[in-house]
């Protein structure tokens, strides 16, 4: 990611008094200059860092002093002074020289090696939810979760989870198997696509399923989304020995505006005397904020 910081010219120009017998000693033209920052790159780039303020005023031959600061997990790793000079002040800012012209400086960010090293995998793009430990209760109203957020709700009847969470697990009508639900309102319909939810899975003329994933699946725009709220629709989930697996799902992320992809830790167990799904827990999850395609590791 890059970083420019332009320098653009104003001039304010004082009329030198006259009088009848004498003239007065002409005033020499004050001259400002406007430091602006602005950043570029591709129109998919995520912000790894900061160069502020993002406009300051300096009068000629002053000088224009910019806090420069990488996202965690990113470093600073090139600074093009140009026709503007600098010094690193050793705290993060750095000044430009005394300025008499416009001049435009350029900052790069990029990914911390030593981050990757000791973090191995380390993505910060990626955002990992640990320890969710959700218990999906074998009631109508279940519990939901918003995968943007973290939070959760566990539906009762005088508070069951509204449309602000993007998936719930709950029992079916008049069965007590293990079924998906969804927002039943959702404001972000595009080209008849619910892309703030849905479950990666398969769309058949005899109904929609979503059955589990496992290590090396992919989560992303070239996958089917489907919306499974039959209990034999579910029926993959529901074993006399249960399972331990993945959901693919999406959600619109409101912050980006980017339909995020990425994958659940769900398991299941059976049931005696019957096979019902529960007890069953979402365990942990993770999602990709650039809106990129994931891979379950």
């Amino acid at each position: 990611m890059t970083l420019r910081i332009h320098v653009l010219a104003s001039a304010t120009v004082l009329l030198g008094a006259c009088a009848f017998v004498q003239a007065a000693t002409p005033h020499r033209p004050a001259t400002t200059w406007t430091v602006s920052t602005d950043v570029v790159g591709p129109a998919s780039l995520i912000g790894h860092g900061s160069a502020l303020p993002v406009l300051q005023v300096v009068n000629e031959g002053d000088t224009a002093t910019v806090a420069i600061t990488p996202d965690p997990g990113y470093l600073l790793t090139s600074l093009d002074h140009f026709d503007c000079g600098g010094t690193d002040n050793g705290d993060g800012t750095w000044t430009t020289d005394p300025i008499f012209g416009d001049c435009t400086m350029t900052v790069t960010f990029a990914l911390s090696a030593s981050d990757v090293v000791l973090q191995g995998d380390f993505d910060p793009d990626i955002k990992v939810v640990d320890n969710v430990n959700l218990d999906l209760p074998a009631t109508l109203l279940g519990a939901a979760i918003n995968w943007q957020t973290g939070a959760t709700c566990t539906g009762t009847s005088d508070a069951p989870c509204d449309n602000a969470y993007h998936f719930r697990a709950a029992t079916g009508f008049g069965v007590p198997v293990l079924v998906f639900r969804f927002p039943t309102l959702d404001d972000s319909v595009l080209d008849d696509s619910y892309r703030s939810y849905g479950l990666v899975g398969q769309s058949t003329d005899d109904g929609e399923f979503a059955p589990p994933l496992y290590s090396g699946a992919t989560i992303g725009p070239d996958q089917t989304f489907v919306f499974p709220t039959q209990s034999f629709e579910t029926a993959s989930w529901v074993t006399p020995n249960g399972v331990d697996a993945y959901l693919g799902f999406r959600f619109l992320n409101s912050v980006s505006g980017r339909t995020n992809y990425g994958y659940a830790h769900l398991i299941t167990s059976g049931a005696d005397p019957i096979e019902t799904g529960f007890p069953a827990t979402i365990v942990d999850y993770a999602y990709d904020q650039r809106g990129d395609a994931i891979t379950i590791p």
